[in-house]
């Protein structure tokens, strides 16, 4: 083997005097979007923020629709469905300042395709749970009369309205 210039030391690019070449690093955005998304719940957003607020409702909205006691793996999709209704409503933000949607040579935005398939997850996950609003579960008439009295034992006849 030479030693004329530029080479491999154990796998790291060389410059050929021994010190390493520094690696180039993307300026696409991809590992931080990688590493931002890989920590994104629900949980971990601030919150008092408007984002947060607004997932907590959505998630407290579902979770009534649902009947309001969900199984541990129907919190997990729930939660999974509250990151995609995040991020949707983001790009949908985003997609909605933009000044048009089809570049120079005539194709979609690629942001919007992303959306769509996001929002397609999130219907999947939706419909997973269930789209069909359900009841919660309540007692009889005779169970809730009985427990009714016995909580408020103070009204008398006299307080009953005429």
């Amino acid at each position: 083997m030479t030693d004329s210039g530029a080479g491999m030391d154990g796998g790291r690019a060389t410059d050929g005097i021994g010190s390493r070449v520094p690696r180039r690093r993307g300026t696409h955005g991809l590992y931080a979007m990688r590493r931002s998304l890989s920590v994104l719940t629900t949980r971990r957003l601030d919150g008092r923020s408007a984002v947060a607020v607004a997932a907590r409702r959505w998630k407290e909205d579902i979770r009534r629709d649902l009947g309001g006691d969900l199984t541990r793996a129907q919190e997990t999709i729930l939660e999974a469905a509250a990151q995609a209704w995040v991020i949707v409503s983001s790009l949908d933000d985003f997609i909605a300042r933009q000044p048009t949607l089809v570049t120079k040579k005539r194709r979609v935005l690629d942001v919007v395709v992303q959306r769509m398939q996001i929002a397609e997850g999130l219907a999947r996950n939706l419909e997973r749970l269930g789209l069909e609003r359900r009841a919660k579960p309540v007692p009889d008439l005779t169970a809730y009369l009985a427990a009714k009295t016995a909580g408020t034992g103070a009204e008398t006849a006299g307080d009953a309205p005429s």
